[in-house]
């Protein structure tokens, strides 16, 4: 993956303000999904990257109160992809997948999935881990590959998160509701990695410190003293460490025990 990775377009729209005391302007940044279509469409004329993932994102999804149009999602998603909008290349990746417009590619796809998250997409990295995993969508099943990927899309959440909590950036509640999911995603698949030797070595207590880790961000960023599906999570964790460790006890004793009978 290309270094350093940093969102490669600005997904607000700059407004600034000039106060009433006369003191100096201020700019602040909203994202492109607060604003009314009309007012999209003006910014994507201007070919604001943001503003066309956007108008491709509700066509696509029919979101926001627009009618789901895939042709016209895929033709903004493409103008934003050759503009360098790496989530609008995970999207279009999604066409070749679902066989939407055109007939299922699993080689386009991974193309369009791969330049994405080298772009720095964490959408795409979450894709690529999961199907790398599973072997689906045409992608030969690959432990190695899909743990790589789990590791670079929790580091990309979190620097997006710090992107998205920058002085001036308001009403991006929903982008941060999103990677908070993300980065909780992206915890447990690590610790599915190595609780069951994905890619990695088999090793419990990091396994462990992966939940402890995200359940350490979720409270760090929302205030709660613990989070219900980590608890659960490392107990279980925990468990299957003791019967581990019961196992290796037995083991020890009968080997122990055949040998006095010898």
């Amino acid at each position: 993956m290309k270094e350093p990775i940093v969102p490669n377009y600005l997904p607000a729209a700059a407004f600034t303000f000039t106060p009433k005391d006369g003191g100096e302007p201020v700019t602040v940044y909203r994202p492109y999904e607060a604003m009314p279509f009309d007012e999209l469409e003006k910014h994507a004329a201007e070919n604001e990257r943001g503003a066309l993932l956007q108008i491709g994102e509700r066509y696509c999804f029919g979101k926001l109160g627009t009618e789901q149009d895939d042709e016209k999602g895929y033709q903004y998603l493409l103008k934003a992809a050759e503009l360098g909008v790496q989530d609008a290349e995970a999207l279009i990746a999604a066409y070749y997948i679902n066989g939407i417009l055109m007939e299922p590619d699993p080689e386009k796809c991974r193309e369009w999935l791969l330049s994405a998250a080298n772009h720095g997409s964490w959408n795409a990295m979450e894709k690529l881990a999961t199907f790398y995993r599973t072997g689906v969508a045409g992608f030969t099943a690959d432990h190695e590959q899909a743990y790589e990927w789990a590791l670079q899309m929790e580091r990309m959440v979190r620097m997006y998160w710090s992107y998205y909590t920058q002085k001036g950036f308001v009403d991006f509640n929903e982008k941060l509701r999103e990677l908070l999911a993300a980065h909780t995603r992206a915890a447990f698949f690590l610790a599915d990695c190595f609780a069951d030797g994905i890619g990695t070595k088999r090793d419990l207590d990091a396994a462990i410190t992966c939940i402890n880790r995200g359940e350490a961000f979720v409270c760090s960023v929302t205030g709660l003293a613990k989070v219900d599906m980590f608890q659960n999570r490392r107990s279980q964790l925990v468990q299957r460490k003791q019967n581990d460790e019961r196992r290796r006890r037995n083991a020890e004793r009968a080997a122990k025990a055949k040998k006095k009978k010898k």
